[in-house]
């Protein structure tokens, strides 16, 4: 059957790219993902240290512009099964399908690709899939990123890329408007209460003043 193949590295040794796709993980350094439409081995792919936050995934080979890369895989659940199997947990790889109701739970290569607010990736569904493809070409030994463009979310979700566009934080633009807007009318509410309270204060001392 074609399929595509991407050859990681573990601490520097390469492994050998197979003639068919075989069940082997991240200890085996061999990430494989069987492909109709695509019918060519893509560049060697590796799992290191990263300057944005702990692991990132970087590429040992040029890679031009348009050029899928990985698939986002793992288990498909619903929003609200990921909301409580995360609950509590400073990280999460979950990505949301579609409208967002069912999110893929990441295992695999592709959940170590970090947020940049200037990536040189982009995530694409097709079908109910969801690639990663650069959108510009990117330089051996670069870190492979994408913008997260996070929403629905109550943490902070701070953005460490370093990039000179950095918004700070992984959130979408749109998303930060609108938490800016909830924190604005929260803020006027807060305001409009504390002056209802003082004004209740006042009328009650002039009572007792008479």
């Amino acid at each position: 059957m074609p399929h595509t193949c991407v050859t990681a590295v573990v601490d520097n040794a390469p492994a050998q790219v197979l003639g068919s796709c075989t069940a082997a993980g991240l200890r085996s350094a061999l990430y494989c993902s069987q492909t109709i439409a695509e019918r060519c081995c893509l560049p060697r792919l590796i799992i290191r240290s990263s300057d944005i936050h702990a692991a990132g995934c970087f590429t040992l080979d040029g890679i031009p512009q348009g050029t899928r890369v990985l698939e986002y895989t793992g288990e498909r659940i619903t929003k609200a099964e990921g909301d409580n199997r995360y609950d509590g947990r400073p990280f999460t790889y979950l990505f949301g399908v579609g409208d967002g109701d069912v999110v893929i739970d990441g295992h695999g290569m592709a959940m170590f690709v970090n947020h940049s607010c200037d990536p040189n990736c982009e995530t694409d569904e097709e079908n109910g899939r969801v690639y990663i493809a650069t959108i510009r070409d990117v330089a051996a030994g670069e870190e492979l990123t994408y913008d997260y463009c996070l929403y629905d979310g109550d943490d902070d979700a701070p953005c460490y890329c370093g990039a000179k566009s950095c918004r700070g934080s992984m959130y979408s633009p749109e998303e930060l408007k609108k938490k800016a807007r909830a924190a604005a009318k929260k803020k006027k509410q807060a305001e409009l209460a504390t002056r209802k309270n003082d004004a209740g204060r006042k009328v009650k001392h002039r009572k007792h003043a008479k």
